[in-house]
């Protein structure tokens, strides 16, 4: 019994290994993979009437055999987790060592990751700003307002 467990261990870690570049990933995995670095490519693999329903401008729809040029982290969306998983695999083996990221969740996941990166996006780099009101433009002496912003 022993060394069929073995053999298990053996196998499963085997199969991890083979597929070491697909990483399933939630909300807030997805916006720290994807902060510093976007993605060359979102592969939509939804059914057809689920792309029809919620229709997106920036993905690629999946079909067997797709070809792509990866040049960053490779997004897959799908109806469910195992589909996403499914083509993330297909995905891995026609691109080995590529980041291969499955999204948990599918496009509600994607859309709330997206708007958390335009957040980040728009709150802009951490720094101190100071700002000067000047009085008037034509007037001399001090100024009305002094603003000054802490760094965060």
């Amino acid at each position: 019994m022993n060394a069929y467990r073995c053999i298990a261990a053996g196998l499963l870690a085997f199969s991890s290994a083979v597929h070491a570049d697909v990483t399933p990933m939630n909300t807030a995995q997805l916006v720290h993979a994807l902060q510093d670095a976007p993605p060359c490519c979102v592969i939509d693999g939804r059914i057809e009437s689920s792309r029809k329903k919620q229709p997106r401008d920036d993905v690629v729809p999946y079909k067997e055999g797709l070809q792509i040029q990866p040049t960053a982290a490779i997004v897959v969306l799908a109806d469910s987790d195992d589909q996403a998983m499914k083509i993330a695999r297909a995905l891995d083996a026609a691109y080995p060592g590529k980041r291969i990221i499955a999204v948990k969740g599918g496009l509600v996941t994607w859309d709330m990751a997206q708007m958390e990166l335009s957040r980040l996006a728009a709150s802009g780099p951490q720094s101190g700003i100071n700002f000067m009101i000047p009085r008037n433009t034509c007037e001399s002496g001090s100024s009305i307002q002094n603003l000054k912003s802490k760094l965060k």
